[in-house]
């Protein structure tokens, strides 16, 4: 008599042939999940290209004109794509320009920062810090035209941005005044915070209002060492200016 009846046995066969029908759908459910992920991955790949391709080619836009008035149709033009596609990644031209303004911004303070880690001396990163400055929001760069147009219509939105980067900015000047001191170019009882205040102000204001001519003042680096000068040097003649509690 066998072990297991002809009943059995065709239970046993059909629950294992079951059981490989689910192991296989599974394997083929997580091969097709596998493939969405990489889909899903290339897409937005693909959509960051995009989208740096149109803000690259509206700063470009933006530079050849001096200003920010043109036309999405334009941009569509110069990227070869329709309008639909277009507003696809920006809804409309303010939002495109705050992109660009944000992106900048991030940018400027990843200049700074690499700028300083390569500089050998305090001075030197002081320097680098104001040639950034200069470059990226000199009158007619894309921040600088991003920047006007986001002060005029955001109507605050844009404080936070301007905020968080210039603190930024003053935390890797401030470090670097202590840096100064060390290597004897800063007084020791300069307030570093205060004094990356004004520098980073003064930096910044010039820059906006710098106005790009044949004078050697206005090349980035030049201008930049200048301010830079006047910052470490001030402008008394050697008499210390009384204490606002003496006045």
């Amino acid at each position: 008599m066998p072990i297991i009846n002809e009943s059995t046995a065709t239970e046993v066969a059909n629950a294992a042939r079951a059981m490989r029908n689910v192991a296989k759908d599974v394997a083929v459910e997580q091969v097709k999940k596998r493939k969405t992920r990489l889909r899903s991955s290339s897409k937005t790949r693909k959509s960051v290209a995009t989208r740096e391709r149109i803000m690259t080619a509206t700063s470009e836009l933006m530079v050849e004109r001096g200003n920010t008035d043109f036309q999405m149709s334009e941009v569509s033009a110069r990227c070869h794509m329709s309008k639909g596609a277009l507003y696809y990644y920006f809804a409309d031209k303010d939002e495109l320009i705050q992109a660009i303004f944000a992106s900048s911004s991030e940018d400027l303070v990843a200049a700074i920062e690499r700028a300083v880690s390569e500089a050998p001396t305090a001075r030197e990163a002081l320097a680098n810090v104001g040639t950034e400055l200069v470059r990226r929001l000199g009158g007619g760069s894309p921040l600088s035209l991003a920047l006007a147009r986001e002060v005029g219509v955001s109507k605050g939105s844009v404080l936070p941005v301007v905020s968080d980067n210039f603190a930024r900015t003053i935390r890797i000047i401030a470090a670097q005044l202590e840096r100064a001191k060390t290597e004897g170019v800063v007084r020791p009882d300069v307030d570093s915070q205060l004094a990356a205040m004004f520098m980073a102000g003064g930096f910044m204001v010039s820059s906006l209002a710098a106005v790009p001519s044949q004078d050697a003042r206005t090349d980035c680096g030049t201008f930049a060492h200048a301010l830079m000068d006047l910052s470490i040097r001030g402008v008394g003649v050697g008499e210390t200016c009384p204490a606002a509690s003496e006045g």
